[in-house]
């Protein structure tokens, strides 16, 4: 890194990763300042994949049980703090998401040009994240403000943690980068985006939709639907309501729109997708435990 360039960790979560985590790390190291991977509580089987990107130079903390994504964000962070005297910026990461070259450089460049202008910035994400909608409005100052972000491909300035605090581990998986993000946007702090910034970023799988035994098609073609992990609705719907309720009486807006958003996609996978047994099984007991306020990880013991 250039000695006016600032200090910048990417910080990746894992979770049994595949072994094109090793390939992800290397483009990151290309492009930040260090590196720090922690491992979720993988098996044994990923050891050799844990090793061989400590041999790149990667820091990697190793958590021994899976504790979750907020868990392992607030350890990577700590550790980033402990190796860097200096430290600019944190790059949350994916394990699945990989960067293309000056995707870095042009979030840092973001980030400077809104803080120069008065902007108080809480993080900065990349124009365009596949398989998400677009939603920023450009400011007369030339900033460009994004709405909720995810959090692969998030550069978050270390003034923002300092001023908002570590991620949220009650809510262990799914809805941990929306609740940073509205603390963040409580004390003031926005999103801006990095408008030459694109990120290829894994958001569930697309399956065949269908009713019964027949596949839906349009035009020869079956009609793809998008789902998560059967035993993730768990911790969608539980988070849901936890956030609906912790963040209806500031942000009511945010609150309803994303409860019918969820809403409508639980709705969408079960008429369309196959798997719906287990899907609403997930979800009811998501109901069941938001609605008592049970928080952690899932009594399923399913993880990231």
């Amino acid at each position: 890194m250039a000695p006016d360039r600032p200090v910048t960790i990417g910080l990746v979560t894992a979770f049994n990763p595949p072994e094109g985590l090793i390939l992800n790390c290397e483009a990151l190291l290309r492009e930040c300042s260090g590196v720090v991977v922690v491992d979720d509580g993988s098996d044994l089987a990923a050891d050799s994949i844990f090793d061989a990107i400590q041999a790149l130079g990667c820091s990697v903390v190793r958590l021994g049980s899976n504790k979750g994504i907020a868990s392992a964000l607030n350890a990577g962070v700590k550790q980033a703090q402990s190796l860097y005297q200096r430290l600019d910026f944190i790059l949350t990461m994916d394990q699945d998401s990989l960067i293309q070259p000056g995707f870095v450089r042009a979030l840092e460049e973001a980030a400077e040009n809104a803080q120069s202008t008065g902007v108080k910035v809480g993080m900065v994400a990349p124009a365009n994240v596949s398989g998400l909608p677009k939603r920023a409005r450009t400011l007369p100052n030339g900033v460009t403000l994004g709405d909720e972000p995810v959090q692969s491909g998030l550069l978050i300035p270390t003034g923002c943690l300092s001023a908002v605090g570590p991620f949220n581990e009650r809510l262990f998986i799914d809805g941990v980068d929306s609740e940073f993000y509205l603390r963040a946007k409580a004390v003031g702090m926005v999103c801006i985006i990095a408008m030459g910034a694109s990120l290829k970023h894994s958001l569930g799988q697309m399956v065949p939709a269908s009713i019964g035994p027949m596949t839906i098609r349009w035009r020869g073609q079956p009609v793809m639907v998008r789902t998560a992990a059967s035993w993730r609705y768990y911790y969608i719907v539980r988070n849901r309501i936890f956030l609906f309720r912790l963040y209806l009486p500031t942000q009511p807006y945010w609150a309803v729109r994303g409860a019918l958003m969820d809403l409508r996609h639980l709705v969408l996978v079960t008429a369309l997708a196959n798997g719906r047994r287990v899907r609403l099984a997930a979800a009811l007991r998501g109901v069941r435990d938001g609605v008592r306020g049970r928080m952690g990880p899932s009594p399923l013991s399913k993880s990231q």
